[in-house]
């Protein structure tokens, strides 16, 4: 028998996953676009990323301004946001429908997920600046769903007290805190996204893959996780700012930024540093 990589179970896995109702998954999208169907992509990023790379021939308008933006009869639309955590495209995707001459859905899971499915894109091949992506302790509050899945990669606390130095010592050895207990909503919590919790299916019968929510101690592992995720071609995730340290606050007292992505610049021969701590 054919043993698959971790990567492989990995890539399975995510395929099976759901995809929330009245959702085109990616898959669909590419095949009605090759069957010559007429559908126009409106992509609800900000004009920064919008720019980066989108579907090739969709049209940008910022989820803010869709409610107002006059638009002409467009026949059937798509909507897509960036497909990590924030939902912006299903508010769009309603203001849509109240206009004259259009009907609209969300693309399942975004651009990440269009991504994922290697789907045609206007992005520049070759190497890119690294980009992680991360969200609060309130956002995730916000999108904890069927279509989250927490990564636990905390280190219980003799872990941590084994793992510090005496130039570094363990934080705390107060009990970690309970993620299905705080966050009651999301679909499951693993260890590894190499083991997800058990799938259903969706109604376009092609799932996109969840959102893989990294949580760490502050020690960097989430950010080694998010890098080997990208290895495997998974691009829909995002790493808990803050870790442990906000969830024992439970948002409260610290981290004040909004979620947002760092975009790394590696020279050629350094190391890179984590400095979300």
């Amino acid at each position: 028998m054919k043993m698959l990589s971790p990567g492989g179970w990995l890539c399975v896995a995510l395929l099976a996953w759901s995809a929330p109702a009245f959702a085109l998954s990616p898959s669909e999208g590419q095949r009605l676009l090759a069957a010559g169907e007429k559908i126009t992509f409106v992509d609800v990023r900000a004009k920064v990323l919008f720019q980066k790379g989108h579907i090739p021939g969709a049209i940008n308008v910022p989820a803010a301004l869709v409610p107002a933006k006059q638009l002409p009869p467009l026949g059937r639309v798509v909507v897509y946001d960036d497909g990590l955590g924030r939902d912006t495209a299903t508010a769009a995707m309603n203001a849509l429908n109240q206009k004259t001459g259009i009907t609209a859905e969300v693309l399942d899971g975004g651009f990440a997920t269009w991504e994922a499915a290697r789907a045609q894109t206007t992005q520049a091949a070759g190497m890119k600046p690294e980009e992680i992506q991360f969200l609060t302790y309130a956002d995730l509050s916000a999108v904890q769903s069927e279509a989250v899945v927490l990564v636990d990669l905390r280190k219980e606390p003799t872990e941590a007290r084994q793992a510090a130095t005496v130039a570094e010592p363990a934080a705390s050895a107060a009990p970690l805190t309970d993620l299905r207990q705080q966050f009651t909503k999301v679909r499951g919590v693993t260890r590894s996204p190499f083991d997800l919790p058990p799938t259903r299916q969706s109604s376009s019968g092609s799932p996109a893959p969840p959102l893989l929510v990294l949580i760490d101690n502050g020690d960097g592992a989430a950010l080694a996780m998010a890098r080997t995720l990208k290895a495997n071609g998974v691009t829909r995730f995002a790493i808990l700012a803050g870790g442990e340290s906000i969830l024992a606050r439970q948002g409260q007292q610290g981290l004040g930024r909004s979620a947002s992505t760092i975009v790394v610049h590696r020279p050629a021969g350094t190391s890179l540093v984590n400095t979300n701590r």
